[in-house]
């Protein structure tokens, strides 16, 4: 009776523990998911701006180099 009593109860928690996951984990997965989705946007963010800044700094370089040459020849 010991072996079935103990099993009852561990089935009782496991329950409840099963019951408050199912009811804590809503806010936590939406939670998880927004901050996701932020880094998402931050990274791409800052990929664009780095793309931009490459960018920016291959023109000057070629209006640079361009300035050169006619002073050269």
């Amino acid at each position: 009776m010991k072996f079935a009593a103990g099993l009852t109860v561990t089935g009782i928690l496991g329950f409840l523990l099963l019951e408050a996951l199912k009811i804590i984990m809503v806010p936590v997965t939406g939670w998880v998911i927004a901050l996701l989705a932020f880094l998402l946007k931050a990274v791409l963010i800052v990929f664009v701006l780095g793309v931009v800044g490459v960018l920016i700094a291959i023109g000057i370089f070629i209006y640079k180099r361009l300035q050169k040459d006619p002073a050269e020849a």
